[in-house]
C-alpha cells in the first residue's frame, strides 16, 4: 500500500513539472557551437533598437581586443530567442547582455553594459583563455615539423598584423557582421564590385606614390613574428609542402619592410618552382603576391624563362593565373600591341563561337523561401579584359574598332557600370567625342538578352 503511495505521489509531481525548454533552431545552433569552441566566444545578445552595435563595431578598433582575437557573435533579430537561454542557463540579467564563454561553452563572464577591449581581456586572462594565436603558438612549438600549425598560425598573425597596420595608418576596418542575419549573396555580389571599384580608383590615384612604410619598431611589434615564421618556412624549403595561403603576405604587407625583405629573398625560390611547373596556379599567385609586397617585378623576362608545354597554343601563354597580371605590366609599359595581341583573339574566338551556339549570359540564380534571386552581373569582366583591350585600341589609333568592342560586349551582356567605366576610360585617352558616346549608352533601356 505504501508502495503504491508513493507511485502516485511521483507520478502527481512528474505530472505538474514543467517540461523542458524546447530550444529554438537559433539557441540549439549556438548550444552546438559553444560545446566545440576551442577558444573564448564571446556572445551578444543586444536590445531591441540595436543599442549596442555600434560599441561592438568598436571593438574591431580597440588594441586590446585586437590582441585577444576570440571569436564574436552578435545576435539583434533573433536575440530573443537567445535571451531565455542564457537567463535560464549561465543565471545572466536581460539585454542587451555580453556573455564570454571558455572552451567547450564554460561561462567565463557576462555584463549589462558595452564592453571594452581591456574589460574583455582581463575577464579572458582571469579566466584562463587562450586566443587563436596562443593555442597555435603553443601547439607549433610543440609539434616543430607539423606544417599544417605553421599555416594555421601563419594565417592568423598575418589577419592581425593586417588589421593593426590599417588602423595605425588612419584606415577603418568593417562593421560587424550580425551571426543571425541572412547571408544576402546578391547584397554581397553589389557590395564586393563597389569595393573593386573603389579600390581600382585608388590605385590609380596612388600609382605613382609609394606606400607609406612602419617605423622599425612599430613593424617588429606588427609584423615580426610573422616575418620570423615566413623566412624559416621559405628558408628550409618546408613552403613547397604547404598551401600558399600560409605563407603570402597580405596586401597590407606593403607598408612592412621586415616582410618585404622575407618576400625579396623568397622570390628566387618561387621562380625556381615555376621553372619546374610553369602553369601552376598556386605558385603563379604567390609569385605575385610576394612581388606585389615590395613595388612589383616586371613579369617578362621570367615568362620568357619558362618552357611552356609544345602542346600548347600561343593563346594559352601566358597561363591564365598570371593573364591579369601581364596585362597590369604590359599597361605600365605602354605595350599596348602587346595587350592587343594577348586579349583580342580571345574575344574573337569567344563571338565566333556564340555565333555559332547563340549568345549566352550566364546569370547564376539561388532560391530564398522558394523565391529566385538572381546574382546581378559584376564589372570583373571588364576590369581584367574589355577595359585594358580597349585602351590599347584607342592608342593604337584603332579607335573605331575599341567602339565597336565595347558597344557589342554591352548589347550582349549588358553590365550596369560599363556606361560611366567606358566614358571615364575615353577621358583618360584624350577621346572626348567617344566619352559622350559611350556615356550615352546608359541612358537606354539595355537590349534585352
Amino acid at each position: 500500500m505504501r508502495l503504491m503511495l508513493c507511485a502516485a505521489i511521483c507520478c502527481l509531481v512528474l505530472a505538474q513539472a514543467p517540461a523542458p525548454a524546447v530550444l529554438s533552431p537559433t539557441a540549439a545552433l549556438l548550444e552546438r557551437i559553444l560545446r566545440d569552441t576551442k577558444t573564448g566566444f564571446l556572445l551578444v545578445v543586444d536590445g531591441s533598437k540595436g543599442e549596442w552595435k555600434a560599441g561592438i563595431d568598436a571593438l574591431n578598433s580597440d588594441p586590446d581586443w585586437i590582441d585577444l582575437d576570440l571569436h564574436v557573435a552578435y545576435y539583434s533579430a533573433k536575440a530573443p530567442e537567445l535571451e531565455t537561454l542564457l537567463q535560464q542557463k549561465y543565471l545572466t540579467g536581460p539585454r542587451p547582455q555580453w556573455v564570454l564563454f571558455g572552451e567547450g561553452g564554460r561561462l567565463v563572464a557576462s555584463g549589462g553594459a558595452v564592453p571594452t577591449g581591456a574589460t574583455l581581456a582581463k575577464a579572458a586572462q582571469d579566466g584562463g583563455i587562450q586566443s587563436t594565436v596562443q593555442l597555435l603558438r603553443d601547439f607549433a612549438r610543440r609539434n616543430p615539423d607539423h606544417l599544417q600549425a605553421r599555416q594555421a598560425l601563419g594565417h592568423e598573425l598575418k589577419q592581425k598584423a593586417a588589421r593593426k597596420t590599417t588602423l595605425r595608418l588612419g584606415g577603418k576596418t568593417d562593421p560587424l557582421r550580425p551571426a543571425d542575419e541572412r547571408f544576402d549573396y546578391a547584397k554581397y555580389q553589389k557590395e564586393r564590385d563597389a569595393k573593386e571599384e573603389a579600390k581600382e580608383r585608388e590605385q590609380q590615384q596612388k600609382e605613382d606614390k609609394p606606400p607609406v612604410q612602419l617605423k622599425p619598431e612599430e613593424d617588429q611589434a606588427i609584423w615580426g613574428e610573422l616575418a620570423d615564421l615566413m623566412g624559416r618556412c621559405y628558408r628550409s624549403g618546408d613552403w613547397i609542402e604547404m598551401d600558399s595561403w600560409g605563407v603570402t603576405p597580405d596586401e597590407e604587407a606593403v607598408h612592412s619592410p621586415l616582410i618585404q625583405e622575407v618576400c625579396r629573398a623568397a622570390v628566387p625560390e618561387v621562380e625556381r618552382a615555376l621553372g619546374r611547373n610553369p602553369e601552376s596556379f598556386d605558385r603563379w599567385r604567390l609569385w605575385l603576391a610576394l612581388t606585389r609586397t615590395y613595388g612589383g617585378k616586371p613579369i617578362r623576362p621570367l615568362l620568357d624563362s619558362l618552357l611552356p608545354l609544345p602542346t600548347r597554343s600561343a593563346r594559352d601563354w601566358p597561363p591564365y593565373a598570371v593573364k591579369g597580371a601581364y596585362v597590369k605590366d604590359a599597361r605600365k609599359r605602354k605595350d599596348w600591341t602587346g595587350i592587343r595581341d594577348l586579349l583580342l583573339p580571345d574575344i574573337e574566338s569567344n563571338r565566333l563561337w556564340e555565333s555559332l551556339q547563340g549568345k549566352t549570359t550566364y546569370q547564376m540564380q539561388i532560391k530564398t523561401d522558394g523565391k529566385v534571386q538572381e546574382i546581378p552581373e559584376t564589372g570583373d569582366y571588364w576590369r581584367a579584359t574589355l577595359e585594358p583591350l580597349a585602351e590599347a585600341l584607342i592608342w593604337l589609333g584603332e579607335g573605331s574598332k575599341a567602339d565597336e568592342l565595347v558597344r557589342s560586349h554591352y548589347a550582349d551582356h549588358p553590365w550596369s557600370g560599363l556606361p560611366q567605366r567606358a566614358q571615364a576610360l575615353a577621358l583618360r585617352c584624350g577621346q572626348p567625342g567617344l566619352a559622350a558616346q559611350w556615356g550615352a549608352l546608359g541612358g537606354t533601356q539595355a537590349p534585352a538578352r
